[in-house]
């Protein structure tokens, strides 16, 4: 039987499963559930619960530490790691894949070199595709987003958290065609998901991807 790791009640009327980015299983029940009807719902839903525990799993990711020497990150889809330095200034060596971070204000620093590659690097991603589609957007901004990867507005000012910056290209490019189908289709109608597609066939795959790697949300 599948123990749940935290049972929250409240009172809301039907009971409801979710699996959490480092696999736990969160159960959310009403006040006068008894345990009997939560672990018989449980059980019907083992097969769902296993199959997205794995997939969580497959992700292979972790919270970063307080002391961030030597932990391991994704950068454009590839394993980084960070050596803590007394050097002032951060430095990236892409051959061996290692983040040079100063130990003062470690943290801070590098949600900041963060941030300015995001930037450079979705705008530019955003300026190609945009000329591939045929459309125009406003603008481009990197926020600390933990619920989007990235969103279009009215006026078409593009917005992509800087956490997307961990994703492989070819998931980034997904995403920027994604919002810039936007520019011409203000919902998720099946002309906005046709206009995806012409350019990313299978959308699907990279939607998955951002999914199952949700734990992305949470570092740094």
């Amino acid at each position: 039987m599948i123990q749940p790791d935290e049972i929250i009640r409240s009172s809301r009327k039907t009971l409801s499963l979710t699996i959490d980015p480092f696999g736990r299983l969160i159960v959310r029940a009403p006040r006068s559930c008894k345990e009997e009807r939560i672990f018989k719902f449980i059980q019907e839903k083992e097969r769902w619960i296993l199959r997205k525990q794995t997939e969580r799993q497959g992700a292979g990711m972790r919270l970063p530490p307080e002391n961030l020497d030597g932990y391991q990150f994704l950068l454009l889809g590839k394993t980084c790691r960070i050596r803590l330095i007394e050097d002032k200034n951060i430095a990236f060596d892409s051959e061996n894949a290692i983040v040079y971070l100063p130990e003062k204000n470690a943290k801070t620093r590098l949600i900041k070199w963060l941030k300015e590659n995001a930037k450079r690097i979705f705008t530019q991603v955003t300026e190609e595709k945009a000329g591939q589609m045929g459309t125009q957007f406003h603008s481009v901004a990197v926020c600390s987003a933990k619920s989007k990867w990235g969103s279009c507005s009215y006026d078409n000012k593009i917005r992509y958290t800087f956490r997307l910056i961990y994703a492989p290209k070819e998931v980034i490019e997904y995403v920027v065609i994604h919002e810039l189908a936007h520019t011409k289709y203000k919902n998720h109608s099946p002309l906005f998901w046709s206009e995806v597609g012409k350019y990313v066939p299978d959308w699907k795959e990279k939607r998955k991807w951002l999914k199952i790697h949700g734990i992305l949300m949470e570092i740094f």
